[in-house]
């Protein structure tokens, strides 16, 4: 009876589950596979033009091989790169701040607490803090975005992981 139930529970309720539309970007020889969903930011070249447009992604038609965004509809085929923005220039950028704000604090606090006359604030300390803080707001500028070319290693698929239509999409 015990099983009977747990089966039952998970078939009904198997089918409440919603699955996804799915734009993903598959790599030559790589089983892993980066993935935007409904409602992830997109920004894309498209074929035979020289600027990125960005959008929302706000809906997938596979059958079409159409990505439904916000201002227009793309077909998959047209894109011909994906600018994708990292997230580690930022965090580092922040850390190398305070890094380099904390090393210049201390050296300052140390040299007036010391109670030594012989210690000073160094030009040492100040190279390390001005090095710091030139990388932190450097970093975030040249390493903002990764552009991956769709081509012959790269390619764009769209898939539909829904276990059924919903009756209101026919």
């Amino acid at each position: 009876m015990r099983t009977t139930l747990t089966l039952l529970a998970l078939i009904i309720g198997s089918s409440l589950l919603p699955a996804q539309k799915v734009l993903q970007i598959e790599k030559y020889g790589k089983p892993q596979a980066e993935k935007m969903y409904i409602g992830d930011p997109i920004t894309f070249q498209l074929r035979n033009e020289d600027v990125f447009h960005s959008s929302y992604i706000e809906d997938i038609r596979v059958e079409d091989s159409l990505l439904v965004l916000s201002d227009r509809y793309v077909n998959v085929h047209n894109i011909t790169a994906l600018r994708i923005e990292r997230t580690w220039p930022r965090a580092t950028g922040i850390s190398l701040f305070w890094f380099g704000i904390g090393w210049s604090g201390f050296a300052a606090i140390g040299t007036a607490l010391d109670g030594n006359d012989e210690t000073t604030y160094r030009w040492s300390d100040a190279i390390v803090t001005a090095t710091s803080l030139s990388l932190a707001f450097t970093l975030p500028r040249l390493f903002k975005n990764k552009t991956t070319k769709i081509g012959k290693r790269r390619r764009l698929r769209l898939l539909d992981l829904r276990f059924k239509p919903e009756p209101w999409e026919n």
